[in-house]
């Protein structure tokens, strides 16, 4: 199966110990050269720099002789303990590539929580860029579950949600959820990025029999802290499908609650963005009430949870988009889910 799968863009890789390139990029941190956003991005920015600080130092120990061993022990010496693979939770977070249905690479966006929380949003065709995709699909899927994660494997099951259903009600999970199960490895990538690539696969059960979905997805530099007070600010709503050329602005207070309306759809969204696990991880828990969606539109209304984090619109950037993966409880009819993108004004 990996064979079928499209390899993802690679982060830079590990360069020399270079203590004046150390020094100048401390020096471009400090005088505010490096692109930061106002809100969440200045601690990824941050962040970043200081690992490769860290990186360049690590690679300059081990004394001053030419052979460039470190000064990590290297004998057989049974005193030296053995190194610990990283905790499974470590390797939670956000995830983005591509979802294969079909023979056809789709654009896949995820978030793994630490208590096994699981939402993927599966968009439209994808290019393997390395960048959000922020252009709305004539279609798309939600993957809503759970996993129970072991060393560097998971597993679960979940339910494939229909998204769209509005522009395109002919979708064919729009109205008829299919149940699913996700299996996948983690692998840390070898380059000193601390990034993670997972691999694996979606079994979906519909009418016509059983599919399945290859994933190939990559850990992305970890989101800012979630707090209330960072997530306070206006956002326009880019890729919901109530939302029409930039006529939907979310309003966020420094309490978490949040308020949204649309003139198109006439959508009235109520709700509030709360600290997951009390603030000890990257995300967010959301509850949204959506209320007065008319028209084709009136399927949306209802009460929603999900979950929600701050990205980059690249693995490269600095830059932070508010991302939210939202659906009604199983069971409520008619069933719909969201996948927000909102964008800092």
């Amino acid at each position: 199966m990996r064979d079928s799968l499209t390899a993802l863009p690679k982060p830079p890789e590990a360069v020399a110990a270079d203590h004046g390139a150390v020094a100048l990029l401390r020096e471009r941190v400090r005088g505010g050269e490096l692109p930061v956003d106002s809100r969440s991005a200045a601690a990824r920015a941050c962040v970043r720099p200081m690992m490769l600080a860290l990186l360049l130092a690590l690679g300059a120990c081990g004394g001053g002789g030419g052979s460039g061993q470190s000064g990590v022990a290297m004998s057989g010496d049974s005193s030296v303990p053995p190194v610990t693979p990283a905790p499974t939770q470590a390797w939670t977070g956000h995830y983005v590539g591509a979802v294969k249905i079909a023979e056809v690479t789709y654009f896949g966006d995820a978030v793994f929580t630490q208590d096994g929380e699981v939402r993927l949003y599966v968009g439209g065709p994808y290019d393997n860029g390395g960048e959000l995709q922020l252009t709305r699909p004539g279609s798309s899927e939600q993957f809503v579950g759970t996993v129970e994660m072991g060393d560097r494997q998971l597993s679960g099951s979940g339910l494939i949600i229909g998204q769209e259903c509005a522009i395109n009600a002919a979708g064919r999970f729009c109205g008829q959820p299919a149940p699913a199960e996700i299996s996948a490895t983690v692998q840390l990538n070898t380059d000193g990025s601390g990034s993670a690539v997972m691999q694996g696969e979606i079994r979906v059960t519909t009418s016509s029999g059983t599919e399945t979905w290859p994933l190939n997805l990559q850990l992305w530099p970890g989101p800012s802290p979630a707090t209330s007070a960072a997530a306070a600010g206006q956002y326009k709503e880019v890729l919901a499908e109530f939302a029409s050329a930039g006529d939907v602005i979310m309003n966020i207070d420094s309490s978490g609650k949040l308020f949204f309306q649309s003139a198109n759809s006439a959508c009235v969204g109520n709700g509030a963005l709360v600290p997951h696990l009390n603030g000890a991880a990257d995300t967010y828990d959301v509850t949204l009430t959506m209320q007065n969606c008319n028209g084709a539109y009136a399927y949306l209304n209802g009460q929603y949870d999900g979950l929600a984090l701050f990205t980059a619109s690249s693995y490269w950037d600095y830059d932070s988009q508010l991302r939210l993966w939202l659906s009604k409880p199983t069971g409520e009819t008619p069933p719909a889910a969201l996948t927000m993108l909102a964008e800092p004004l």
